[in-house]
């Protein structure tokens, strides 16, 4: 939850592809749309500063968008980004009615692994869905694996610590991360020995091309 972070936001009446000139200024163009907004509020913001407080909190978490007058809870919703650059181009605020729940996807990571572990562990789902009140839903969740030590073993989404207020969506029977099986020694000597064989063998265009040269001088 980053309700406490706050992002300066300014009017923008420049549409279409004179946004070009906004983003030469450093400003990044953006509406706020939502169900306690009428219709859609065109925006610029400080693109350096978006940027900042993007990277700390991502998409999905509650922020502060301050203007002249007012501001607004908001979510960063979607960033449009340039393919080349990978600049930002277009930013989607989302403001929400607080008191109406939301189904939202949070990223999931994962905590250290035991100290009795034998395999890889290997996380097959990076979010999941959950529903709260805005105000409530969590920037990330946070698996246990300690408990897995052996191939086969896996975490579920059901298996998640979710904070008080936010329900799970997700099926409970996803798998989020689940124990590989370590690669075999032997597998890797062989590996090992296909790849000195094929290094110590004679291309046999090199050994055509040296009987070539034997005849051709004789």
């Amino acid at each position: 939850m980053s309700q406490d972070v706050t992002l300066r936001a300014e009017p923008r009446t420049v549409v279409g592809k004179k946004v070009k000139a906004l983003r030469r200024e450093g400003l990044i163009p953006g509406v706020v749309y939502g169900p306690v907004v009428n219709g859609t509020v065109q925006v610029s913001v400080e693109q350096k500063e978006f940027l900042r407080i993007y990277k700390a909190i991502g998409l999905n978490s509650l922020m502060t968008l301050e203007w002249d007058g007012g501001s607004q809870p908001v979510f960063i919703r979607e960033v449009q980004v340039d393919p080349v650059r990978w600049t930002p181009l277009h930013i989607d605020f989302f403001a929400p009615n607080l008191r109406v729940e939301i189904t939202a996807g949070v990223p999931v990571t994962h905590g250290e692994a035991s100290g009795d572990l034998v395999g890889i562990i290997n996380q097959v789902v990076n979010e999941v869905q959950v529903r709260g009140l805005p105000a409530n839903l969590p920037n990330h969740l946070t698996v246990d694996i300690s408990g897995l030590t052996e191939p086969g073993q896996h975490v579920v989404a059901g298996d998640i610590e979710l904070p008080e207020g936010i329900t799970l969506i997700s099926p409970v029977d996803e798998v989020l991360i689940t124990v590989l099986a370590p690669a075999m020694p032997e597998a890797e000597e062989a590996a090992e020995g296909a790849e000195a064989a094929d290094a110590d063998a004679v291309p046999a265009t090199e050994a055509s091309g040296g009987d070539d040269s034997g005849a051709s001088e004789g």
